[in-house]
C-alpha cells in the first residue's frame, strides 16, 4: 500500500478553548458592583425562572440575556477578551476555510448573541442542555468561592457520540462520558453550541457567579 493510501481523516474536530483573563483582578470588583446594582433594579430576575414548567436550572439568580448592551466599562472589556478569545479558537477549527479565503477576505465580526450572567445559591444547578441556533458558547467564572471543585459548582461537557461499545482498546478514546472543568476566578471556556453540558451543585461561603453567551461570527468586508 503506497503512503497515498493511508490516510487519516481528522473531520469535524471537537475543541474547548481555555482561557484566562490577566485583567480580571482589575474588574471583578466592578463587576460584582454591577451585578448588585442589577439585582436591585430586577429582583425576580429572568422571566424564565418564573416559568413552573421550566427545570432547567434550581436555585439561582439569572439576569436576562442582553448582558452586553449595558454600558458598564467592566463588561465592555470583558467581553473584548470573550470575542477575541472565541475568535482565536474559530481560526483553529475553520483553518482550512481560511486558508483558501484571499487575504482581503480575512476580517471577522464576532458578534455577542445573547449574554447573561448567573448567581448561584446554596445547592444551585444548571442541569444539562445546550444552545440552538448559534456557534459558539462560552462560560466566564467571575466568583467561585474557596470551596470549588470537580464536584462543587464545576462545569461539564457530555460526549456527544453514542457509541454501543467502549470497552475495548479501539475505543479508549469513547470511555470517558464526561470532562469537567473546576471553576476559576478569571477562566473562560469556550464550546461548539451544540454541546450539551451543565454545572455541579454548588455550595460554598461565597456566591459562585458567572457568566455566559452564545457567540457567532460573519466575515466582513
Amino acid at each position: 500500500m503506497s503512503s497515498d493510501e493511508k490516510n487519516i481523516h481528522n473531520l469535524w474536530p471537537l475543541s474547548i478553548g481555555d482561557f484566562y483573563n490577566y485583567e480580571h483582578p482589575l474588574i471583578k470588583d466592578e463587576l460584582l458592583d454591577f451585578f448588585k446594582s442589577y439585582e436591585n433594579k430586577l429582583p425576580e430576575g429572568n422571566s424564565q425562572l418564573k416559568d413552573e414548567d421550566h427545570v432547567g436550572n434550581h436555585n439561582l439568580y439569572q439576569s436576562n440575556y442582553d448582558l452586553h448592551n449595558e454600558g458598564n466599562e467592566a463588561l465592555k472589556k470583558l467581553f473584548h477578551f470573550i470575542a477575541e478569545s472565541v475568535l482565536s479558537v474559530s481560526k483553529i477549527v475553520n483553518q482550512k476555510s481560511i486558508e483558501k479565503l484571499s487575504e482581503e477576505k480575512k476580517k471577522y465580526k464576532v458578534n455577542v448573541n445573547e449574554s447573561w450572567f448567573i448567581k448561584y445559591k446554596e445547592g444551585g444547578i444548571v442541569y444539562p442542555h445546550h444552545h440552538d441556533g448559534f456557534s459558539w458558547s462560552c462560560v466566564y467564572y467571575v466568583q467561585v468561592g474557596q470551596g470549588a471543585s470537580k464536584k462543587n459548582g464545576s462545569t461539564y461537557f457530555i460526549r456527544p457520540y453514542n457509541a454501543t461499545s467502549k470497552n475495548d482498546f479501539g475505543s479508549k478514546y469513547l470511555r470517558e462520558d464526561t470532562q469537567i472543568f473546576t471553576a476559576k476566578e478569571g477562566r473562560l471556556l469556550v464550546w461548539p453550541s451544540f454541546l450539551y453540558h451543565g454545572s455541579q451543585p454548588y455550595s460554598g461561603n461565597k456566591e459562585r457567579i458567572i457568566i455566559s453567551a452564545n457567540l457567532t461570527i460573519d466575515l466582513r468586508d
